[in-house]
């Protein structure tokens, strides 16, 4: 099943919530798009059911999680299509919704009772197989393509009603007859971004009789001293010999190229104007599994990462396999050569979007024992059951050894502060080196450590006046803070330790003067307290004060 390719997607937000509306047109045949020039009034459809109620359906384009900024767009979009009155609303959205996510939606019905669902990813990715034309708008239309087809499908559902299915029979007669003119090749019609038709060929099957394939004869060539240009014929070179690569020429790098297909096609001795080269990426059955190993000097391993091959792609000088580990964070590539006798190694670090911190681990241990003086390899197992070397890889996109290390260490604490508190959550785009050392503070109180507190001083609330007794300018002081909840945040993440006591040491009051003035006029007062630098302040858990 081919899938909308959401994340890309993303960047194009008018086009992706539009090829939703497509979706709802197709399923909601009372539905119409709302024209959104000027605002679509949080609503990007609606619909009058048959008894009458009022649905508006809002379409987001947002992929990853439901931020605080994403929450608060959507009740702006509550807020407006509320003057609509309408009777349901539903939001679709390329997310599936987390049990927080879920708790926020369905707390927006005390503000807004016509609430209705969440359609999610799945949701989404279910019907859209239903309807594979629109997942090849969405792959391989422009935005102003799909924004086109909404302002058909509104003429239709305005002026044509009584026409479509006249219509829709005849251009179903005509595809059925297109893919009855060649045994060999579909093809796949849409438009260009200029309104031109495009007719996509597609092979039916993977073998295609030799007297059936469809060539090209001619030239290629690329302009000189042009760093693009060269760009794009080392990419094409490499999609020739190797596959696995899509390259697009224009007509500037075609010369007296022709076209040569089966007669039934009617293209024969056509001029392309633009071609493009896909060698597609074919299964790989069995998959072929290996090792990424890093091995000291003496030749010791200090570290391997299993890979799992599962692609291939093939050219005129050779193949490619492609894989990864169980993870999916470091990918690889294998590339044989076979006129030179070369096979060279290719892995890249692909951090996910979306993850639990325990996904990070595996290849960030590996690449933190990626130092001077270790080799790295690819070893595949051998017949009676070793690890016979290969290779040595080209690394891509990989962070240095020790910055790995830091990294590795952050999220294998992350993972076990997960577990001890039962609390999973993936890893916050915003979490930081800062981030792993609060989750060491509060791994030490969950072992019943005493941490130190962080700063040079600390403000007390004083809310009755003979606290004031015990206070002076120039003593020292010993306070114990009791707190019901210690609770630390990571992005949209809270995790409660439960009570917990500060016990601290301070040495002199420094605005004892102005919190006393502060306390007649209010019944209440900050008084900030310089924190003793010889004797430590410490935080521990629980709610029992000391002697």
């Amino acid at each position: 099943m081919v899938e909308v390719p959401w994340v890309r997607l993303a960047s194009q937000p008018k086009a992706s919530e539009a090829l939703t509306t497509l979706l709802v047109l197709r399923l909601r045949p009372r539905a119409f798009p709302v024209d959104g020039t000027g605002g679509d009034g949080g609503r990007d459809l609606f619909e009058y059911a048959e008894n009458g109620e009022l649905i508006n359906y809002e379409a987001k384009s947002f992929t990853g999680r439901m931020t605080r900024g994403r929450r608060n767009q959507v009740r702006d979009s509550l807020i407006s299509t509320a003057r609509h009155q309408p009777d349901h609303w539903d939001l679709l959205v390329p997310i599936d919704a987390n049990p927080a996510e879920i708790t926020w939606f369905e707390q927006l019905r005390a503000d807004f009772p016509f609430v209705r669902h969440w359609r999610g990813l799945s949701w989404l990715n279910q019907h859209f197989a239903a309807y594979p034309d629109l997942v090849r708008y969405s792959l391989h239309s422009s935005s102003d393509e799909i924004l086109r087809l909404i302002s058909e499908a509104r003429a239709e559902r305005d002026a044509l009603m009584r026409g479509i299915p006249d219509f829709a029979e005849r251009l179903a007669a005509l595809t059925r007859r297109a893919q009855e003119v060649s045994p060999h090749y579909s093809f796949l019609p849409s438009t260009a971004a200029d309104g031109t038709p495009v007719i996509e060929i597609v092979p039916k099957t993977r073998h295609v009789p030799p007297e059936a394939l469809i060539t090209l004869t001619g030239r290629v060539s690329f302009p000189d001293n042009d760093a693009e240009h060269a760009l794009l014929k080392h990419r094409f070179e490499q999609a020739v010999r190797f596959g696995g690569e899509r390259v697009q020429l224009s007509a500037e790098h075609l010369r007296h190229v022709t076209l040569n297909a089966p007669a039934e096609l009617g293209i024969s001795g056509a001029v392309p104007r633009t071609l493009s080269i896909d060698a597609e990426r074919q299964p790989l059955d069995p998959p072929v599994r290996a090792a990424v190993v890093v091995r000291t000097k003496a030749g010791l391993p200090v570290a391997s990462l299993p890979v799992t091959f599962t692609e291939r792609s093939s050219g005129s000088a050779g193949g490619c396999l492609y894989g990864a580990d169980a993870t999916g964070t470091f990918t690889t590539r294998l590339r044989v050569d076979v006129p030179a006798a070369l096979t060279q190694f290719k892995m890249t670090f692909v951090p996910p979007d979306q993850a639990l911190p325990s996904v990070y681990v595996p290849a960030l241990q590996l690449m933190s024992r990626m130092r001077p003086g270790h080799s790295i390899e690819l070893a595949t197992p051998g017949p009676d059951g070793t690890q016979a070397g290969g290779t040595v890889p080209e690394t891509n996109g990989l962070m240095p050894a020790e910055e790995a290390r830091r990294w590795a260490d952050a999220f294998d604490d992350l993972a076990r502060l997960q577990s001890q508190t039962g609390h999973f959550f993936p890893v916050p785009d915003s979490f930081t080196l800062r981030d792993a050392r609060e989750v060491k503070e509060m791994l030490a109180l969950l072992n019943g450590e005493r941490v130190p507190l962080k700063g040079t001083t600390v403000s007390v609330r004083v809310i009755r006046r003979e606290a004031f007794d015990h206070l002076t300018s120039d003593g020292r002081y010993r306070l114990a803070a009791r707190y019901d909840h210690a609770v630390y945040t990571f992005g949209d993440e809270h995790i409660d330790l439960g009570p917990v006591v500060d016990l601290i040491h301070a040495e002199r009051a420094l605005n004892l003067s102005q919190a006393r003035h502060q306390f007649d006029r209010t019944g209440q007062a900050a008084i900030k307290l310089q924190i003793c630098e010889d004797i430590a302040s410490v935080r521990y858990l629980g709610s029992e004060l000391p002697d």
